[in-house]
């Protein structure tokens, strides 16, 4: 059985792809730490890790070497409030957020009479707090975000509540398609059917920028949705890295990381979206005709 559920779910990367550095770099900058010494000791320390049988990865190393640098003192205590003022620092590719908020208006007015729903999603090895206190968390256009987190003890960061890795960001493209985002009884591991999912993957978009995408690229893929990569313009590395993901065939289109009204990305994003819909609407309209037959003729 077909689903003919009306929604289309675009789902983000964030580092890199909506914005151009790692988001933890101007918060580190703020403390008077260099960002390319703190990533380089992160991988000097997995590196360590691992020959003493821990194995962390990369997502785990660099939480956890944060949380140390609170602990010995070399980044001041911080709070997730704090987090999310620090957010503010962040500054996005040209267009955002107000791309999230002219997607889904352009959706959800065009194909108003047929109920289509467009929501946005981030979803992030970054820290939640920064991106929601960030300009990307625009509620007109941003339906959630995903990312690691930290959890408090006295008002002050303690320990890390969730690590997201690029693996586990797969998880939530499974949890967005059964609706155990909206639904906490659903349990994401559980059997549901095809067509009773809320969101079929053909019905998703998902836009990276690296090879640190690859597993959501695959999970997408080979389940109908469709993938493309960013690329900042200002980069000849990451523009060769996204056309090394369209040539392995894990996206099948790149673009620069400009989301402005006539961008090339833009342009895109709109298409395909529409394609979606028509798609729907479509299929929607057969399964309504099988049901009631056709029409009668005098």
């Amino acid at each position: 059985m077909r689903n003919l559920q009306p929604i289309i779910v675009f789902l983000y990367d964030c580092d890199l792809t909506l914005i151009p550095e790692y988001m933890q770099n101007p918060m580190l900058r703020s403390a008077g730490i260099t960002p390319e010494d703190f990533w380089a000791e992160t991988w000097v320390w997995k590196d360590e890790q691992a020959k003493l049988g821990v194995n962390l990865d990369p997502e785990n190393a660099y939480l956890n070497l944060f949380f140390k640098y609170i602990q010995n003192g070399r980044f001041p205590a911080l709070s997730n409030a704090q987090l999310r003022e620090f957010g503010k620092l962040i500054v996005p590719f040209p267009g955002l957020p107000e791309f999230f908020k002219k997607l889904k208006f352009h959706i959800e007015q065009k194909y108003k009479a047929q109920g289509l729903v467009l929501e946005n999603y981030i979803i992030s090895t970054g820290l939640k707090e920064m991106i929601a206190g960030s300009p990307l968390d625009d509620p007109d256009g941003l339906t959630d975000i995903y990312a690691s987190e930290f959890f408090e003890e006295n008002g002050i960061i303690a320990g890390i509540a969730r690590a997201v890795g690029h693996m586990k960001k797969t998880e939530f493209i499974h949890l967005i398609n059964k609706g155990g985002n909206v639904n906490p009884e659903i349990d994401v591991n559980g059997k549901i059917a095809y067509e009773y999912r809320r969101v079929p993957f053909e019905n998703m978009v998902y836009i990276g920028d690296g090879p640190t995408d690859v597993p959501c690229f695959a999970t997408i893929n080979k389940r109908g949705g469709k993938c493309l990569a960013v690329y900042n313009p200002e980069s000849e590395k990451a523009f060769r890295q996204a056309c090394q993901l369209q040539h392995e065939g894990r996206v099948f289109t790149i673009g620069p990381a400009d989301f402005r009204e006539g961008s090339q990305m833009h342009r895109v994003l709109f298409h395909l979206a529409e394609q979606i819909a028509d798609r729907i609407v479509k299929d929607r309209a057969e399964e309504l005709r099988s049901k009631t037959g056709p029409a009668l003729k005098y």
